[in-house]
């Protein structure tokens, strides 16, 4: 199935880190230059994400991964890593989004499948994800914090 949609899928890597080398060998041996493109590390990464209909995080571990947040608000399907702290919360374990294995290629190739074949059940997760996004307000919070401190003076 996957074969057969091959081309019409296209893949943006943003930000090549230590693999980078690897990863550009591993697209010309495989031939796949035209679907698959290498971007170095960017501040602004938005008119990528709003074009795409999947974000993909492979992250090995994060504090608060802005960048899911980021995807969410601009209304985009997130895939991440399960990598400790941030992801699992923000996607309240796979109820607003797909998490896989970290560092799991065949875990993250059947979520990617997943999302391809289950339009109806991945808009219902973005919804959801998209809903729940007032838990990360920063004014909402930094508010929080400011009361909390004037409660204990």
């Amino acid at each position: 199935n996957f074969l057969k949609n091959r081309m019409a899928i296209r893949l943006i890597l943003i930000g090549g880190g230590k693999n980078e080398k690897k990863i550009k060998e591993y697209i010309a041996l495989n031939n796949l230059t035209k679907i698959v493109k290498v971007k170095n590390f960017m501040k602004n990464p938005y008119p990528y994400i709003k074009k795409a209909d999947l974000f993909v995080l492979t992250s090995l571990y994060e504090g608060l991964p802005n960048v899911l947040l980021e995807s969410l608000a601009l209304n985009k399907f997130v895939i991440s890593s399960n990598c400790p702290t941030g992801p699992s919360e923000i996607l309240d374990n796979n109820k607003g989004g797909l998490l896989f294995k970290v560092n799991n290629h065949k875990d993250l190739a059947s979520k990617i499948l997943f999302f391809i074949s289950n339009k109806n059940k991945n808009k219902k997760k973005l919804i959801y994800a998209c809903a729940r996004l007032h838990r990360f307000d920063y004014n909402k919070n930094l508010n929080k914090y400011y009361n909390l401190l004037v409660s204990i003076m």
